[in-house]
């Protein structure tokens, strides 16, 4: 065994080398990591993990393990790299540099202003070791709270039990972002199905579920006027709106289609009528929700948004769609058609949002009969309904 790894306990070692066990996730293995360092007669008080990741909304997460306790969970916004925080941060020095940052803290440590909040709470001691991931740098500090600090074995220890945890980390980092990757193109149900081995081409189930299909009124007029980075944030802005009404009510967004969107919400075995109340009540918060941006655009000089819903329930398909080597993972079928045909019927009936028969009688909650009309593709007129109470007057446009 080389120099560098006597500095680690054998049983460190061999947790490290052949025991992490298959935990997935980087708050699990820090759990076990943390308590696998006092085990040994590491006197670790703390042990933070900063992972950069690919995200479009944070740049990096902070696992915080804190001896006796539980892997805590931080996100980092984009531009947090540009923030004083961070320019006068430990984490900075140690991975642009490529070197261990070790501190004593028996006297102040003005220039890094997180070592003395530190400080303050007891800390005496503080290492800081990039970590060299496939993808990225990241950074692995330790802290302890022991009168005399760490040793130079201690630091020797702590610095080869990083390294030997490299790989562990690196793997999993790569896996979380490739989960905040699919869920942020696919929708985090169908990110899960993939994961977890439902990639090939016909892999899917049939599913129950309410069917939301929703659709931007107006949209060739905008085009129009609108220059492209004019119509980019109204666009945003607008499925924005949508994506946080429907999963705030646990339903599960799977495509945007031009100015539509693609929405379902699956039904429990036995109550379809819970994923009916659920996308109702996810209805009126879209509704109210585009009053508020209506109102702030007005108040701007811009022009409303307009918008159509179709809610249905039947059963889809649901899973992969397409050429070998390029995928969808969606919902197919007759129930999807018709809540898109819906949705058209609604923009000509001056409704914002409409339901079909089968929506309604699913639905515990009343809704108002619009009577029967034609839809493109269906033989038989069609019942349609509507929400009898609506938190927003209807949204009627043209184009």
């Amino acid at each position: 065994m080389s120099v560098r790894f006597k500095a680690v306990p054998p049983r460190l070692l061999d947790w490290l080398l052949f025991e992490v066990g298959n935990t997935s996730d980087l708050a699990g293995f820090l759990n076990t990591f943390g308590g696998a360092l006092e085990a040994n007669g590491l006197a670790v008080w703390r042990v933070t993990l900063h992972i950069p990741t690919f995200h479009p909304e944070q740049r990096a997460f902070t696992f915080e393990w804190t001896s006796g306790g539980t892997t805590a969970v931080t996100p980092r916004a984009n531009g947090i790299e540009r923030t004083a925080t961070y320019l006068a941060s430990p984490l900075r020095l140690a991975t642009e540099n490529g070197r261990k940052l070790r501190r004593r803290l028996d006297m102040p440590q003005p220039d890094l202003p997180v070592l003395e909040e530190l400080r303050a709470m007891g800390v005496t001691d503080y290492l800081m070791v990039p970590l060299q991931l496939l993808l990225r740098t990241a950074g692995m500090s330790f802290a302890t709270c022991r009168a005399d600090g760490f040793t130079d074995g201690d630091i020797a220890a702590l610095e080869t039990a990083a390294a030997a945890a490299t790989p562990h980390i690196s793997l999993r980092s790569i896996r979380l972002s490739a989960i905040n990757l699919l869920n942020t193109y696919v929708g985090r149900g169908a990110g899960e199905h993939i994961l977890a081995g439902q990639f090939r081409r016909g892999d899917g189930e049939t599913i129950h579920a309410a069917i939301w299909y929703c659709d931007l009124r107006g949209f060739t007029r905008l085009s129009d006027a609108l220059s492209r980075d004019e119509l980019i944030a109204v666009l945003n802005q607008w499925f924005e709106t949508m994506v946080r009404a429907v999963e705030s009510e646990g339903g599960e967004v799977l495509k945007f289609i031009g100015d539509g969107m693609l929405a379902i919400f699956p039904s429990a075995p036995g109550d379809a009528g819970a994923c009916c109340r659920a996308a109702l009540r996810a209805a009126r918060l879209a509704l109210a929700a585009m009053d508020t941006v209506n109102h702030e655009r007005r108040a701007a000089k811009k022009d409303a948004l307009h918008f159509g819903l179709a809610l249905h329930i039947g059963d889809v398909s649901y899973g992969n769609i397409g050429a070998p080597n390029r995928l969808d993972f969606t919902v197919i079928g007759p129930a999807v058609n018709q809540a898109a045909r819906l949705e058209k019927l609604g923009h000509e009936l001056g409704r914002p949002v409409v339901t079909s028969a089968s929506f309604a009688e699913a639905s515990p909650e009343k809704l108002e009969s619009l009577g029967l009309h034609s839809l493109r593709g269906v033989a038989e007129p069609q019942q349609v309904f509507a929400p009898i109470v609506s938190s927003a007057k209807p949204n009627v446009a043209t184009g």
